[in-house]
């Protein structure tokens, strides 16, 4: 898209660099965010138009028209092809009562390794049966507090477990388990539905000779096998509980 250098961006678009950017005296609307993240890389934003098919799905969730997203989207790709980033985190964040997309350019984070994984119960117990849930940023702000006593444990994650004791999911990750050929994951319901899962997994899985699966994981089950952590930002990469 061809326009001047100095033409002001959308007044649907934030745009911004670092983490923690914000509009001056506007603060984020508490409660349900829409909200997704994806890697950049030689300047190409990887399934952009998949993210935001997510937005738009979290605000169709909560009944909130978004037929001023699809004007910030274009503009969003003015700006990042003026902004090319080698490597990064592109972070965006739906503000439906600012009507706004929120998006920020941050450096791209590597999964450390070990990784660690503290098992705990999910914060909003059992969400199976929640419409919500599988739309990352509506089911409340509980990732940091997970995040935050996995710390406390010596972990770098929380791994979260429904009432049941079986895995639901990582406080920033997909999570599965490998074993005799096989990558198990759990059950989607409840979980934040992945756009990696859904369309980079069966080719990382095709390269390793893995039958992909889904069932519920007893946490007693990891013993028997390997686990695994997926999201858009980091790939696919081994965990462990210690």
């Amino acid at each position: 898209m061809d326009r001047p250098g100095d033409r002001a961006l959308s007044p649907s678009l934030r745009a911004a660099f670092g983490p923690g950017a914000t509009l001056p005296a506007v603060e984020p609307p508490a409660g349900a965010t829409p909200r997704t993240a994806l890697p950049v890389r030689l300047g190409v934003p990887r399934h952009l138009p998949a993210h935001l098919d997510r937005l738009q799905a979290g605000a169709a969730a909560l009944g909130r028209p978004t037929a001023w997203l699809d004007e910030a989207a274009e503009e969003l790709t003015y700006w990042l092809k003026r902004h090319p980033a080698q490597e990064a985190a592109l972070r965006l964040e739906l503000h439906l009562d600012l009507r706004l997309l929120d998006a920020r350019l941050e450096p791209l984070p590597v999964a450390s390794s070990p990784y660690r994984l503290a098992p705990m119960p999910h914060p909003m117990g059992n969400l199976r049966a929640d419409p919500l849930a599988p739309h990352k940023g509506l089911s409340g702000p509980w990732r940091h507090q997970a995040l935050s006593e996995a710390w406390r444990r010596g972990a770098e994650d929380a791994l979260l477990l429904w009432p049941d004791g079986t895995l639901a999911e990582s406080a920033i990750a997909t999570v599965a388990l490998e074993r005799d050929g096989r990558l198990i994951l759990p059950p989607a319901g409840g979980r934040v539905a992945s756009v990696t899962e859904r369309l980079d997994l069966a080719a990382w899985a095709g390269e390793r000779g893995w039958a992909l699966d889904q069932a519920p994981i007893p946490l007693e089950a990891c013993e028997g096998g390997r686990l695994w952590c997926l999201n858009a930002l980091r790939g696919l990469w081994p965990a462990a509980i210690p």
